[in-house]
C-alpha cells in the first residue's frame, strides 16, 4: 500500500503542490482544481475531498461516501451481532413468596451441584424493527423456555392437577425434578452503543460495544412432567410422569439483559405471574438469572 501511495503522490505532484505536515508519514496533495488528497503511511488510508464531497478509502479497499453535512446511511443490520432475541439463555431459578421473600420449602431442594433449579431459553423465530437509527430496536419472535424445579429427593408428586405429594415410602432418588416447558413470545427493546469507524476497523467483523435490552417475555405451558432417577437393587431406574401438578398455564416475565461483547450477555428474568394457579399450589413466583450466548 505504501508503494501505491508513493505512485499516486508522484502522479499528482505533476499538477499540484505537496504540503509538509508535522509527521513525516503524513502528506497532503493540493491539486489545481481544489481537490485535496491526504494520506498516512502508518495506517494506509487515503482521504479525498472534492468540493463538499469527501471519500475515505480504508485498507480493505472499501469506501464511504459522505456529504458536506457529514450524514451517513444507517449501519447494516449485521453490524449488530446481538440484534433480535436470538441466542441461548441458561440460568438458575430462585423463588419468592407473596411477600417478596426468599422461598425455600421442604418439598424443594436447591442445595447441591446436581439439585439446583434451572432454566433454558432460546428463540427459533426472530424479528427486529428499528425505532431510532442505529441505536434503538424492538425485537420479538417465538421460542421456548424449559424450567426445571428441583424436588426433595425423598418425596414424590401426586399424579393430580394440584401440587401434592404421595405418602407411600419410595426409594430415595438421585434426581427429582418438576419440569415445565413453555412456548414463548418476547417483546423486548434493545439499545446499542455507538459503533465508530475506528472500532469497526480495529475489531474486524465484530463490534464489541455496550448493549442492553429490556421488556417482557410471555409464555404458555405446552408440557410438564415429574422426573425421577434412582437406584434399586443396584440397577438404575428412571420414571417420567406427565401432568401439570397445579402449574399456571401462563407465564409473563420482566426481562433485562446487558453486555459488552457481541457474543455474551448477562440476563435476568422476574416473573410477573405466580408459578402455580390460584388454589392449586403455593403462591410463589420465580426469578431466573444467568448467561445468554448470542447467535
Amino acid at each position: 500500500m505504501k508503494t501505491k501511495l508513493l505512485l499516486i503522490l508522484s502522479v499528482f505532484a505533476m499538477t499540484g503542490v505537496v504540503a509538509q505536515t508535522k509527521s513525516k508519514n503524513e502528506f497532503t496533495v493540493v491539486l489545481l482544481n481544489d481537490t485535496t488528497i491526504k494520506g498516512n503511511q502508518d495506517d494506509d488510508t487515503l482521504h479525498m475531498r472534492i468540493g463538499d464531497m469527501k471519500i475515505d478509502i480504508y485498507p480493505d479497499s472499501t469506501s464511504k461516501l459522505a456529504t458536506g453535512d457529514r450524514k451517513s446511511k444507517s449501519l447494516r443490520l449485521e453490524e449488530f451481532s446481538w440484534y433480535g432475541f436470538s441466542g441461548f439463555r441458561f440460568g438458575f431459578l430462585t423463588f419468592m413468596d407473596e411477600q417478596n421473600k426468599s422461598y425455600d420449602a421442604p418439598w424443594m431442594n436447591n442445595k447441591g451441584r446436581n439439585n439446583s433449579s434451572s432454566m433454558m431459553g432460546f428463540n427459533v423465530v426472530n424479528s427486529s424493527f428499528e425505532i431510532a437509527k442505529d441505536r434503538f430496536r424492538l425485537s420479538t419472535g417465538m421460542g421456548f423456555s424449559l424450567e426445571s424445579i428441583a424436588l426433595n429427593r425423598e418425596v414424590r408428586l401426586s399424579e393430580t392437577d394440584t401440587l401434592g405429594f404421595q405418602l407411600a415410602i419410595f426409594p430415595k432418588t438421585e434426581k427429582s425434578n418438576l419440569n415445565a416447558n413453555y412456548i414463548t413470545v418476547p417483546m423486548v427493546f434493545q439499545y446499542n452503543g455507538k459503533i465508530t469507524e475506528k472500532k469497526k476497523m480495529n475489531s474486524g467483523d465484530e463490534s464489541n460495544v455496550f448493549h442492553m435490552s429490556f421488556g417482557v417475555v410471555g409464555g404458555y405451558l405446552i408440557g410438564s412432567n415429574a422426573f425421577y432417577k434412582w437406584k434399586e437393587n443396584g440397577e438404575k431406574r428412571k420414571q417420567r410422569v406427565a401432568g401439570d401438578f397445579g402449574l399456571n398455564k401462563y407465564m409473563l416475565n420482566f426481562y433485562t439483559e446487558v453486555g459488552f461483547t457481541s457474543s455474551l450477555s448477562f440476563f435476568w428474568e422476574a416473573a410477573l405471574l405466580p408459578k402455580f394457579s390460584s388454589g392449586d399450589g403455593p403462591d410463589i413466583s420465580s426469578n431466573a438469572f444467568g448467561l445468554k450466548l448470542n447467535f
